[in-house]
Formats: C-alpha cells, sequence, structure tokens
C-alpha cells in the first residue's frame, strides 16, 4: 500500500516493529521514574542507533520520545512526584484522584489523553510540514542566520528566570560548536593538535554530558538510597470511551496548544502542559475542582505534553531548527547519518519524510498498545531503590559515548563537561540552551559569513526583502519583549507597594 509515495509495508518490517515497541518501552521506562527525563531517556538510545538504517533509528528515536512524555504521569499519579517536565501539572489532579482510591482510572485518562495527542500531532506533522518547508524554501542566509538567533534568544527568556544565566548557557553552546574543522574555509580551530578534535566534540558525548551526567550526579548527591513506597493494588489500563467522551474539549484544546507551543523553540512539553492545564481549569463551569481529582485536570496537560512531540519535530523537518532539547538530540542523529535535515529534505531524500511521518503515527499506536499492557507493572518499579539504578544507567551512558566513535578522549570529555554541567544545574543554570545553541551554532555561523560574504561585507543584506525585514523584526521583538515584560513587573510591583503603604 502507497501513500505520497511511500510503502507503508516498508515500516511493518520486523526490525522497524521490534525497536518500535522498544523504544516505547525505554521512553515508558526512563519516563517513569522520577527525575530522569525524556531527555535522559533519548540520550541513552542515541548511541545504538549510528549502525542502523536512517529511516529505523529516526523512528527508534520518536518512539523513546512518545513513551518518556507518556511515562512521566505514572509517577505522577502514582506518587505525586512527576516524571518528566511535562507531567508536573498533570500531578496535581491525578495524584489527587489516586488518593482517591482511584489510579485507574486516573491512568486510564492519562493514557487515553496522551494518545489523542499523539494522533492529533502526528496529522498536523504529516499534512502541514511540507507546507512550512516549501516557504522555507525562499528564505536566504541572512533569514536562516536570525531565524536561528530567534531560537536562541527564545531559548534564553523562556530557560530561566535569569536571562544572564541563559545567556551564559548559550554562548557555552555556541563556543564548543566552533570546535574542529572550519566550514567555510577549512581552518582546524580549538583542537590543540589532536585529530580526535578535528570533526568536533561529539554530538552523543556532549548530549551525555549535559543531560544525563548531571541528572545521575544529582540523584547521586540528593536521594540516591530514596525508595518509594506504592499501593500493592493491580491497575487496569483500558479506554473508557464513554467516560472519556466528556473530556474531549480539554483533550482537544490541549492538542492543539501543546502543537502550538512545540513549534516555538526551548518550549517543549512542560509549558504546553502548564498553558493547557490554565486554560482548561480558568475556561471550566467548576475550576475549585481542579487539583482536587479533576479528570479534565489530566485529560488536558497529558494531551499538550504528548502533541508537542510532533509540534516539536515540525520545525526540525521543515527549517533545521529543533522545537526542544529532545527534539535537538533527535536532529543529532539525522547528523550521525550524514543527512541535513531542512527544506531541501523533502526534495532530497522524501522517501525518508514520509516514513517518518507515517512512523509517527505508528509510534502513537505502539504508546497504546503497550501502555495498556505495561502500565500496571511500571508502579512495581519504582519500588527500586536509586542506588540500584543509578550505577547501572550511569554504566549504559559511558558505553555509549564510548560507542559512538571509539575515542577515549571523547569519552574524558563528557565526563569532564558533565561534572561543569552539574555545577551549572546546582547553579540553577539551565542546561538545554547547551544543546540547542550546539546544534544551532554551525547554522548561524556559516549563514552568517556567507551572507556578509555575498553582500561584500553590508549588514544591509539583513533587512532588504521583505522576508528579512519580517524576521528581524522578530527577532527585534524577542529580544525587547522580556526586556519590556520586566520593566512592567516591576512597575506593577512598585505601585502595589505603593497601595499597601496607603
Amino acid at each position: 500500500m502507497t501513500i505520497f509515495g511511500f510503502n507503508l509495508l516498508e515500516l511493518f518490517q520486523p526490525l522497524n516493529m521490534v525497536l518500535c515497541f522498544a523504544g516505547v518501552f525505554i521512553g515508558l521506562l526512563v519516563g517513569a521514574l522520577p527525575g530522569l527525563g525524556t531527555t535522559l531517556a533519548i540520550a541513552l538510545v542515541l548511541p545504538f542507533t549510528w549502525s542502523l538504517k536512517p529511516l529505523t533509528a529516526i523512528l527508534l528515536l520518536l518512539c523513546v520520545y512518545q513513551g518518556a512524555e507518556y511515562g512521566g504521569s505514572i509517577s505522577s499519579i502514582i506518587l505525586g512526584i512527576p516524571g518528566t517536565a511535562g507531567a508536573a501539572a498533570t500531578a496535581l489532579d491525578g495524584n489527587a484522584l489516586a488518593k482517591q482510591g482511584k489510579p485507574s482510572e486516573a491512568i486510564r485518562y492519562s493514557l487515553a489523553a496522551s494518545t489523542v495527542g499523539g494522533l492529533a500531532g502526528a496529522a498536523v506533522m504529516l499534512f502541514f510540514t511540507k507546507p512550512i518547508g516549501t516557504f522555507a524554501l525562499g528564505f536566504s542566509a541572512p533569514d536562516y542566520c536570525m531565524l536561528g538567533l530567534i531560537a536562541c534568544i527564545a531559548v534564553i527568556s523562556m530557560s530561566s528566570g535569569s536571562y544572564v544565566k541563559g545567556l551564559i548557557s548559550v554562548i557555552i553552546g555556541a563556543m564548543l560548536s566552533m570546535v574542529g574543522t572550519d566550514v567555510i574555509n577549512g581552518a582546524v580551530r580549538f583542537a590543540y593538535g589532536r585529530p580526535e578534535l578535528y570533526d568536533g566534540v561529539d554530538t552523543v558525548c556532549l548530549i551525555v554530558a549535559v543531560f544525563a551526567i548531571p541528572e545521575l550526579l544529582s540523584v547521586i548527591c540528593d536521594n540516591l538510597n530514596t525508595r518509594y513506597v506504592v499501593s500493592t493494588q493491580k491497575e487496569k489500563v483500558k479506554i473508557p470511551l464513554r467516560e472519556f467522551a466528556d473530556n474531549m474539549k480539554p483533550a482537544a484544546s490541549g492538542s492543539l496548544i501543546g502543537i502550538v507551543i512545540g513549534i516555538f523553540p526551548g518550549l517543549g512539553g512542560g509549558v504546553a502542559a502548564w498553558l493547557s492545564y490554565m486554560f482548561t481549569s480558568r475556561t471550566s463551569k467548576n475550576p475549585e475542582s481542579f487539583g482536587k481529582g479533576n479528570p479534565r485536570g489530566i485529560t488536558a496537560p497529558e494531551s499538550a505534553n504528548n502533541a508537542s512531540v510532533a509540534g516539536s519535530m515540525i520545525p526540525m523537518l521543515s527549517m533545521g531548527i529543533p522545537g526542544s532539547s529532545a527534539a535537538a538530540i533527535i536532529g543529532a542523529a539525522f547528523t550521525m547519518q550524514g543527512i541535513q535535515v531542512g527544506p531541501m529534505l523533502f526534495n532530497s531524500d522524501p522517501h525518508l519524510v514520509y516514513g517518518i511521518f507515517f512512523g509517527f503515527f505508528l509510534s502513537v499506536i505502539a504508546l497504546y498498545l503497550l501502555g495498556r499492557a505495561l502500565t500496571p507493572f511500571f508502579s512495581r518499579i519504582l519500588v527500586i531503590r536509586n542506588s540500584i539504578l543509578v550505577p547501572i544507567l550511569l554504566l549504559l551512558c559511558l558505553i555509549g559515548g564510548f560507542a559512538s566513535k571509539k575515542l577515549f578522549l571523547h569519552l574524558w570529555i563528557a565526563l569532564i563537561l558533565g561534572i561543569l554541567f552539574f555545577a551549572m544545574k546546582r547553579l540553577s543554570y539551565p542546561l538545554a540552551p547547551v544543546i540547542i545553541a550546539f546544534i544551532l551554532g554551525p547554522i548561524i555561523e556559516k549563514n552568517f559569513r556567507r551572507a556578509l560574504s555575498l553582500s561584500m561585507g553590508s549588514y544591509s543584506i539583513f533587512y532588504q526583502s521583505l522576508c528579512s525585514k519580517v524576521i528581524l523584526a522578530v527577532l527585534v521583538l524577542v529580544i525587547c519583549y522580556p526586556l519590556l515584560k520586566r520593566a512592567a513587573d516591576r512597575r506593577k510591583g512598585a505601585e502595589d507597594e505603593n497601595i499597601g503603604r496607603d
């Protein structure tokens, strides 16, 4: 059966099916463990995709992504401890409903909403990614440079309460992206005579250093001997269509919010989930019931964070700009496969693009089937001590970091940078901007230098065309908005203080 020139039977090859369900299983497992998160789940699997075919590798990572976004809700509901950032909003009503003796019902709503959000995101991804990519074909070198800057600035303003800390993280990522051979003139930069660095800092090792090592070191320092206690009640996970019919409206609005928020770099499922939760609670006829076990407080954020998975992939595939740190890791998988993501991908490899689109539907189906079958057992895993889990995960990270290029230098770089990023994490520095700036750094630098070369050194090229003027206006708005908002908040605080004195 062929649709859009892609033979659907290719998706159902034995290896694809096995890895699809394995990816969802790994995502569920890591996502369900409190504090580990989606990015760690994908980072653990990434090193093992380099020997796979491109479609199989990307499908595996997408399945991990989907599974982890849903898996985070399991610990949120059972323990009230979010497994992922996107599941934090779910904990409010999910855990409250579980404490009322209805954990099965809470998990049912979570799985149903995650499935709806995933399918909605897959549909939008199928029909809108190519038009966005076609539009992006009209972009020139200055446009891509400014789009990369917009993404980095958006990450700075959204990822931390301190813009200075966000800026420092972006600068570190950009500096690391400059290591290796210059893509313009072929000069070797910051390699210090080590041939191992001629190709730059290994992406897999950097991802391990940014996401895996700091998280695991945090667990070692804070709660290594923690063991969570859960109910021994057996959970049954089925999709109750009649029960869920009343929750279709928050699921639909959550899916829409998740897709839109996912498209904007640096926001991700956590922001989408909270916005969806706030929108649903404020538009509800009974807002006072939220936080006390209202099923809509589960369906709204869960549909949003799973829909944001597809949303974050749209700018990645259409323009080469990751919509989230997890999407940035998947973008690294494209690089490992020697594939340049962006608008030209639809012309150079349409077979791969549509394979990813239809594979996304397959990942959602696998999520539903495994979620229904295995969720009852994941609450049992939560009782394993962190002192047992952490060494296993750390060993997997180090093996994966070494396996990517089999160079001990990159492994040492991962360990040293991992300790540095752990210190930054303890000081409340955001780490996601590091990897996003690392991915976008070469795009910004290459197009900036190319634009100046075309204009003979004149910066007027950045505002000559209509498209460039619009993007430049958006760039100025993104830069000024946080500053204006901070000034408005200070003015409002001063007015409130004056009113209080009066």
